[in-house]
């Protein structure tokens, strides 16, 4: 096989039972991305749907897409750093899947990193709008405790995209494999001087599929938990 053509930009998709989505979402990419090189990575996350064979079946019209699977779901952020893991391009981004977060928002991300003046240590992510109240409620909620915890302003934790070069990959040392994994990357771009810089990005309901996080305020109160702890020890100094 001949080796890959090098890109600019690499990014990368949990897909997590996504496989009615697949289609839209690679034309959509297909769209979005004329004129830049750029590798999609789709990791199939331990999909318990037809994700896999979507996949096999799509991906050979698409050549700026690859997939890479993972047979056991470990979690939101196991996917998210194999996937960044295998990126070949000197700019990383990582964003949704499930067609909450228009591909059009990453290159938009992409526009804004190229025309700061000082890209090498920066992050620019996503700052949603068009939510539901009791969504944006959560979201301020967890910004007034990352405050609290981690002595730093994170504003829109779990907002998509992410992109960065690929010199912060060395500053994660083991990350969560869950969804602290947004909050953990933040953290560690801050501590370690990086800046972070956030566009607008609309945020609209769900078209497939059901959140895992958010089915239902059981889980919802249990996920908030899970991040409140994981801040207290990221904060402390119980997570390197």
């Amino acid at each position: 096989m001949p080796p890959r053509k090098k890109v600019r930009l690499s990014i990368v998709l949990p897909c997590y039972n996504e496989a009615r989505g697949i289609r839209r979402l690679l034309d959509q990419y297909k769209e979005a991305g004329k004129g830049i090189r750029f590798e999609l990575i789709l990791v199939d996350n331990g999909s318990t749907d037809d994700t896999q064979s979507v996949l096999q079946d799509l991906l050979p019209e698409y050549p700026f897409a690859r997939c890479v699977r993972i047979v056991q779901n470990q979690g939101y952020g196991h996917g998210i750093f194999t996937g960044l893991s295998e990126a070949r391009g000197d700019i990383l981004a990582w964003s949704h899947a499930d067609l909450q977060t228009h591909p059009k928002d990453v290159f938009r991300s992409l526009r804004k990193f190229r025309k700061c003046g000082c890209p090498a240590r920066l992050v620019v992510k996503g700052q949603r709008y068009g939510r539901a109240p009791g969504e944006w409620i959560i979201s301020r909620g967890m910004e007034i405790v990352a405050m609290v915890l981690l002595r730093r302003f994170i504003g829109e934790i779990n907002a998509q995209p992410k992109l960065f070069r690929r010199e912060l990959m060395d500053e994660l040392e083991d990350p969560p494999v869950d969804f602290n994994f947004d909050v953990y990357v933040l953290y560690k771009a801050l501590q370690s001087g990086w800046r972070i810089s956030s566009i607008p990005v609309r945020f609209p309901p769900r078209e497939y599929g059901e959140s895992n996080w958010s089915a239902t305020w059981k889980s919802k109160l249990r996920t908030i938990t899970k991040s409140i702890r994981f801040m207290a020890r990221l904060g402390g100094g119980g997570v390197n």
